[in-house]
C-alpha cells in the first residue's frame, strides 16, 4: 500500500518517540516491546484521513491518532491474556514473554498513555467531545468483548447478536477513530455521522471478511491455519449462517462438535461441506460487499481531496485483501 506509506511513516515516528521512562522496567519495557512489534496502524491512519477529509491538515489529529493506536495495543495485550494466545504479530505475546501480572499492568499503562496523548490536542479542538467519543468507543469495545465471552457457552447465538458483538469488539474503535479525526478538524454533525457510518461499516466488513478468509484464504498468505476458527469451534458469521440454514439434525450434530473441542479434520470437512451446500460462502461474500458498499456510499458525500482518494484506495485494497 504505497499510497499509505507517508501516513504510516508519520505515525510510526511519533509512536517510537513517545517518552516512556526506563523504570520501572517491568511496566515500560512491555509497552515499548508491543509498540516496536508494529502493526498495520489502520485505525490511526483513518484518524488522519478523516481529519484531512474534513478540511484540516492531518498533523492536527496526530495526538488523537496516537491515542487510538495506544488504546488498540492495550486491548491486544489484554485480549491475548483472555484468549491464552501465545503469539501476536508473529512475536511472543506480552503475557508469555513476561507474565500475566506484568502484561495487565503494561496494558493499563498504555491506556493511561493514550489518555495523555489527548492532552496534546490543540486548544481550538473540542477536547470534551473528543474524549467522550474515545471513551464511549472503549466502553463499546469492552461490551463487545464481554458478549464474545458469553457466546462461548451459548448454543443459541443468532447472526444479529453476532453483528452486535463485532460492532462493539471490532467496529467501535474504528468508528471512534474516524469521528475523532473529524472532531480535530472541527467537523459538523453531518460529517461526524458519515464518519461514524464509514467506520462502523468498515469494521463489520473487515471482521466478517476475516471469518471468510479463515476458510477461503491461502494459509501461507493469511498467516493462520486453514479453517482454524472451525477447528476451535468459534461462532463466526459463517458458522451461525450454516446453523440457521441446515437441518435440525445437522444443527445438533455441529453444536455437539463445538461442545467437544477441538474438532477433528473429518468434522471440519463436514462443516465446510455444509457451508457449500447451504450457500454460506456466497452469502457471506454478499454481506461483506454490502458493508463495503455502505462505507463507499457515505464517503461519496465528502468533497474531493487527496485524503478522500487515499481512503477510497484503502477500501479497494481491503476488499481484495488475502490476509
Amino acid at each position: 500500500m504505497e499510497f499509505l506509506k507517508p501516513y504510516l511513516a508519520l505515525i510510526e515516528s511519533k509512536l517510537q518517540a513517545i517518552p516512556l521512562p526506563e523504570t520501572p522496567q517491568s511496566l515500560y519495557e512491555p509497552q515499548r516491546y508491543i509498540i516496536r512489534n508494529g502493526g498495520k496502524r489502520v485505525r490511526p491512519i483513518l484518524t488522519l484521513l478523516s481529519c484531512g477529509m474534513c478540511g484540516e491538515e492531518q498533523e492536527k489529529a496526530l495526538p488523537a491518532a496516537l491515542a487510538v493506536e495506544l488504546l488498540h495495543n492495550f486491548t491486544l495485550i489484554h485480549d491475548d491474556i483472555m484468549d491464552q494466545a501465545e503469539q501476536r504479530r508473529g512475536n511472543t505475546a506480552v503475557h508469555i514473554k513476561w507474565d500475566n501480572s506484568s502484561a495487565i499492568l503494561a496494558g493499563d499503562g498504555m491506556f493511561v498513555q493514550a489518555m495523555l496523548q489527548l492532552q496534546q490536542l490543540s486548544d481550538d479542538v473540542n477536547h470534551k467531545r473528543v474524549s467522550e467519543v474515545f471513551l464511549n468507543g472503549i466502553n463499546t469495545v469492552c461490551e463487545g468483548q464481554a458478549l464474545d465471552m458469553e457466546f462461548e457457552s451459548r448454543c443459541d447465538v443468532t447472526r444479529d447478536e453476532y453483528l452486535t458483538m463485532i460492532g462493539g469488539k471490532t467496529s467501535a474503535l474504528i468508528s471512534a477513530s474516524m469521528q475523532m479525526g473529524g472532531l480535530c478538524a472541527g467537523a459538523g454533525d453531518k460529517k461526524l455521522v458519515l464518519l461514524e457510518i464509514i467506520g462502523h461499516s468498515l469494521g463489520l466488513a473487515f471482521q466478517i471478511q476475516d471469518d471468510l478468509l479463515d476458510v477461503m484464504a491461502d494459509p501461507e498468505k493469511f498467516g493462520k491455519r486453514k479453517a482454524g476458527d472451525i477447528f476451535e469451534g468459534k461462532k463466526t458469521f459463517l458458522m451461525l449462517t450454516a446453523l440457521e440454514r441446515c437441518t435440525e439434525k445437522e444443527r445438533l450434530k455441529f453444536i455437539g462438535y463445538m461442545n467437544n473441542l477441538p474438532l477433528s479434520s473429518k468434522q471440519v470437512e463436514e462443516v465446510i461441506d455444509a457451508y457449500n451446500t447451504y450457500g454460506v460462502i456466497e452469502e457471506t461474500k454478499k454481506v461483506v460487499n454490502s458493508y463495503y458498499d455502505k462505507a463507499e456510499k457515505a464517503l461519496q458525500e465528502f468533497g474531493e481531496s487527496n485524503y478522500k482518494r487515499d481512503l477510497q484506495h484503502l477500501i479497494k485494497y481491503l476488499k481484495q485483501r488475502e490476509n
